[in-house]
């Protein structure tokens, strides 16, 4: 029974092998872009409340802006990731031990 489990583990460790590569491969690439827009978006927002403009425009980029930034999104995306790559090692451990 054991053996037959570790059979039917073998596909699911070879499609989260690739699937974390990939992930890893588009962060990596897209975490450039999101740090560029999230200072455009950041300065906008402090240069909207410098300039007098609408409060609410303000906050807006300004919280787009956290949204875009390492500690936004992209670490909830980042986190997601790990967890995938740990299921793939857990599974990888299962199947070797």
């Amino acid at each position: 029974m054991k053996i037959l489990l570790k059979i039917i583990a073998i596909p699911f460790i070879i499609v989260l092998s690739i699937t974390v590569a990939f992930l890893y491969f588009i962060f990596c690439v897209s975490e450039w872009i999101g740090a560029i827009a999230a200072a455009l978006l950041s300065a906008l927002g402090a240069l909207t409340f410098i300039t007098g403009g609408s409060t609410f425009n303000g906050v807006v980029l300004l919280v787009l802006g956290f949204l875009i930034s390492p500690l936004g999104l992209r670490a909830v995306i980042e986190w997601f990731i790990d967890r995938l790559a740990d299921l793939n090692y857990t599974l990888k451990d299962y199947v070797m031990g």
